[in-house]
């Protein structure tokens, strides 16, 4: 299948607590990074080549030890020896700590860190290694920690693993995927991958879904914030970015390393997109809060329905009354008819007016429906879709190809907000 991609610049800016506020953190005024801001990074790593580092055996050893519950595949230890040795750099990707089920913006991070860790290669900064670690915590920064597929009927379902009965989680999973095509091998996948370690569990599916060259996971921290880890493993690796902490643009920041904005992307599905010609909307007014509901919903009707039809009565009863004066004139009296005519145009609109009524309020509950879900769709339990919807989601319904074909479409230099359209391209 070959998507299609839109940049929203969502840039549209509110008070504080509105959703488009929310949104325009999201995006950026400017399109592409600037050539300039990949120099950051040369900097940082010319700065991190004239520091020895050499991790304490012991907590080298730790990390390899829960690397391998991950994966047993010699080249993911080797990475992560190459950077607690210092013989390499580290692109950073966070990603929620304590939930398996990988989320869509983590997604977009780990898309945004391999893109990141390829450019800097081709750079010839060094041996550049995209480094996945679970350290957000839930609660931080707002977290909600949900992870969510969506039923056909809209409705919202958490299937985020947080450790607990393995067998019972399958067991509900299995019942919440809605059924496709692509449900049994996504089971089998993550039947595969189970772990009652929810990082873990996420390590390998990720793994299995991001089979790229150096690439490696650092283990989960025990306790403290993100910031504050980030810092002190800043002086035991050597960082040169962190996916999603803000912009490159900003200069080198000291103590960490530089910043690099993780991608940010809505999914539009066929039937929402559908949903948006039919309404006449533009996503970007939608997701940032611009569209009334109530005012969508009643968009092609009449403000007046009765008035309306009361309106062509009238001017066919007029109609009739001069074509009944021009026959008087041409000698011809035809009252009994024109009456006729009258009584029945009078009781054909009366029922036409009793029927539009029905019918524009029975339309506007349909649209208000359609409105309801796409705004679901859009902006699931009203925040960000990328905040909520687990990749999971698109697996079951767009098999495994859905995530080349988002990897081919996105861009990652550019930093606006962006639209992806699940539909065939027509050719």
């Amino acid at each position: 299948m070959t998507y299609r991609v839109r940049k929203l610049p969502l840039t549209t800016t509110r008070d504080v607590t509105s959703r488009s506020r929310t949104l325009a953190r999201l995006s950026r005024r400017r399109g592409k990074l600037p050539k300039s801001a990949y120099t950051n990074f040369q900097v940082m790593a010319r700065r991190l080549g004239r520091h020895p580092f050499k991790l304490d055996p012991a907590i080298e050893e730790a990390q390899l030890a829960w690397l391998k519950q991950v994966s047993k595949a010699r080249r993911y230890s080797d990475a992560l020896r190459t950077l607690t040795r210092g013989e390499g750099f580290a692109v950073v990707v966070p990603v929620l700590k304590g939930v398996a089920a990988p989320r869509m913006d983590e997604v977009l991070r780990l898309l945004a860190g391999l893109d990141l860790a390829r450019q800097l290669r081709n750079r010839r900064v060094g041996k550049v290694i995209t480094l996945v670690w679970p350290c957000l915590e839930i609660g931080e920064a707002g977290e909600s920690g949900i992870s969510a597929i969506m039923q056909r009927s809209g409705e919202l379902d958490d299937i985020g693993f947080r450790g607990g009965d393995l067998p019972r989680y399958l067991k509900m999973l299995r019942g919440a995927l809605p059924g496709t095509g692509f449900s049994s091998l996504l089971m089998d996948q993550i039947s595969r991958d189970a772990d009652e370690d929810p990082d873990v569990f996420k390590a390998r599916m990720l793994l299995r879904w991001f089979d790229d060259e150096a690439l490696t996971f650092l283990a989960p921290t025990s306790d403290g914030g993100f910031e504050t880890n980030l810092r002190t493993w800043f002086k035991r690796i050597p960082m040169v970015a962190a996916v999603g902490t803000g912009s490159p643009t900003g200069g080198i920041p000291p103590g960490e390393p530089v910043p690099f904005p993780g991608s940010s992307a809505t999914i539009i599905e066929g039937k929402v997109e559908s949903w948006l010609n039919k309404f006449g909307l533009q996503p970007e007014a939608v997701l940032t809060g611009e569209v009334r509901p109530e005012t969508a919903s009643r968009r092609h009707l009449p403000d007046d329905v009765p008035a309306v039809v009361n309106h062509a009565k009238e001017q066919v009863l007029g109609a009739l009354l001069r074509l009944e004066m021009g026959l008087e004139e041409l000698g011809f009296h035809p009252e009994s008819e024109v009456k006729k005519a009258l009584t029945g145009t009078d009781i054909g609109f009366d029922k036409l007016r009793q029927r539009a009524v029905t019918e524009a309020a029975r339309e506007v509950d349909v649209n208000a429906k359609q409105l309801g879900r796409l705004f679901q769709y859009m902006l699931p339990d009203g925040r960000p879709q990328q905040e909520v919807m687990s990749l999971l989601h698109y697996l079951d319904f767009y098999g495994p190809d859905f995530l080349e074909g988002l990897r081919a479409v996105l861009q990652f230099d550019d930093v606006r907000h962006q639209a992806v359209y699940l539909a065939e391209e027509q050719a």
